[in-house]
């Protein structure tokens, strides 16, 4: 989260990212946290379910610990296989280019005479600590510098925890890149000042990988990321609704053997209500969501149903967004190392109809409303991709998807410019 990471040369600057959980701090934090204490809190309720005549609590407390034990290997097994996985970008001052490459992957090149803005977001996230002053619950402060394209598509520069560091990473990007600053922070940093940035050679055609599929279905063109498999992903997805139901099953039996004592029933009845409500979204709408998006000449349609057999059919919603109501195709590499292909909607059109499935299908962990330009009425991501894995697809293969939806759309997308971004500033 600073300019050290960054190298200056004659022809440009440069940044190489490793993979930060294969190794380091976070590893042997996990190493501590799950390993050590999952294996004493393991121990300590084996020994009380072979001894306690009450099995249930400290049965599920040794396969609660268990589970997490488990879930930390084959996370840390994953990121230790990611662990040469180097993701590079870098800005060329010669070429006049954008470089954004990836172990493994097709590298992406942009021309930076497209590129239209620095946008600077602010974000807050709040941390909890274990140590013993009086206000353990801390807010770490977070500003983002993004370019911006031409589309409204968004790249991450660089993450900085002080407004000075901030402004001299401004500074900094602007020697290479001159463009104007769009601050939505609170450190009022908006400059429209800029130069020209020559056009001095074509960006390097994208090839796609074989994640990417394409097929004909009904009248349109169908594409789709696939997502890689394993036996540790399959063992997690189906274990973590696994231990949400378990605890809420030993929480209500703990009620239950109380219940002569019927104010127990006044907590019991709307907690059981919540905790198994979040419970069913989390496993149904995103654990086993799937979405298909199928383009034609006249509509985008998205189609979302649920990997889980009896509830395929009955869950199953389409989403028809039609041409005149499309803005752009764009994608996102932001913090926690997300990256999502988006539609942005010019129009309320394909708001209308919405109903409550339609929004259980779009709960989603990353939050796109800072992303959100003016002239947005709504920004909607429709295929997001996890970071450093051993295999799967990368950010090339969302910026291909992007283009092949943009060629079957025959999309004529608004070329935005900088007075468009600073037209509405959005906090």
């Amino acid at each position: 989260m600073s300019l050290d990471s960054w190298t200056s040369g004659p022809d440009g600057i440069r940044k190489d990212i490793k993979n930060p959980y294969s190794s380091g701090c976070t590893f042997i934090i996990g190493i501590l946290a799950f390993g050590v204490f999952g294996s004493i809190a393991s121990l300590f309720f084996g020994v009380m379910f072979l001894t306690a005549e009450d099995k249930l609590f400290p049965g599920f407390g040794f396969f609660f610990c268990i589970s997490l034990v488990t879930i930390f290997i084959i996370t840390m097994r994953s990121y230790r296989k990611a662990s040469h996985i180097v993701k590079t970008i870098e800005i060329q001052t010669n070429t006049s280019l954008l470089s954004l490459r990836e172990t493994g992957k097709s590298d992406v090149e942009l021309s930076l005479s497209e590129f239209i803005s620095y946008l600077v977001l602010f974000r807050a996230e709040r941390s909890s600590s274990t140590g013993n002053s009086i206000n353990s619950n801390s807010t770490w402060k977070y500003w983002d510098i993004y370019l911006v394209y031409r589309d409204g598509s968004c790249i991450l520069l660089e993450t900085f925890r002080d407004g000075n560091s901030l402004k001299e990473g401004l500074e900094f990007f602007k020697t290479a890149l001159p463009l104007p600053v769009l601050d939505r922070s609170d450190l009022k940093l908006t400059n429209p000042e800029s130069k020209e940035i020559p056009y001095k050679q074509d960006p390097k055609k994208i090839e796609p990988s074989a994640w990417v599929k394409t097929e004909s279905k009904d009248q349109g063109t169908k594409i789709e990321i696939i997502e890689p498999k394993s036996i540790g992903k399959t063992f997690i997805t189906m274990l973590v609704p696994t231990l949400f139901y378990g605890a809420w099953f030993t929480v209500v039996n703990s009620f239950l053997e109380n219940s002569e004592n019927l104010i127990f029933l006044i907590f019991i009845v709307p907690f059981s209500v919540f905790f198994l409500g979040i419970t069913t979204v989390m496993t149904v709408f995103i654990l086993f969501r799937k979405t298909e998006v199928i383009a034609n000449s006249l509509e985008l349609k998205l189609r979302y149903s649920t990997r889980i057999p009896i509830l395929s059919s009955l869950l199953y919603k389409e989403r028809s967004i039609p041409l005149s109501s499309i803005r752009n195709v764009r994608t996102i590499r932001m913090e926690q190392d997300n990256q999502i292909l988006c539609v942005a909607l010019k129009s309320p059109n394909g708001l209308k109809q919405r109903t409550f499935l339609d929004l259980l299908y779009n709960v989603q962990g990353v939050n796109l409303s800072s992303k959100q330009l003016a002239g947005d009425a709504e920004l909607l991501g429709i295929i997001t991709l996890g970071s450093w894995l051993p295999k799967g697809p990368g950010y090339s293969d969302l910026v291909y998807a992007e283009n092949v939806l943009e060629s079957v759309l025959n999309l004529r997308e608004e070329s935005l410019t900088f007075s468009d971004l600073a037209s509405s500033p959005k906090k």
